[in-house]
């Protein structure tokens, strides 16, 4: 079975977006890591609740521009 040009193409652009996404989630999962000791302590000091939600809340929107960024237009 022969494969086509436009059949190879579109499996090359589906495995580029898969490897730029996985290449953008990489600097997202380092910080992610590094931020967890910070959000397992931080919530327990009334002052820092608000700095340890910050936190949580740019670790989401990341996450989500990442994600949406990556969708096929």
């Amino acid at each position: 079975m022969r494969s086509t040009w436009p059949t190879l193409i579109t499996g090359a652009r589906w495995a580029q977006r898969v490897l730029i996404v996985l290449l953008a989630l990489l600097p997202l999962l380092v910080v992610t890591l590094a931020s967890v000791p910070a959000l397992a302590v931080l919530p327990f000091f009334p002052r820092h609740s608000i700095r340890a939600r910050g936190i949580v809340r740019q670790l989401i929107e990341w996450t989500r521009t990442t994600l949406v960024s990556s969708r096929h237009r």
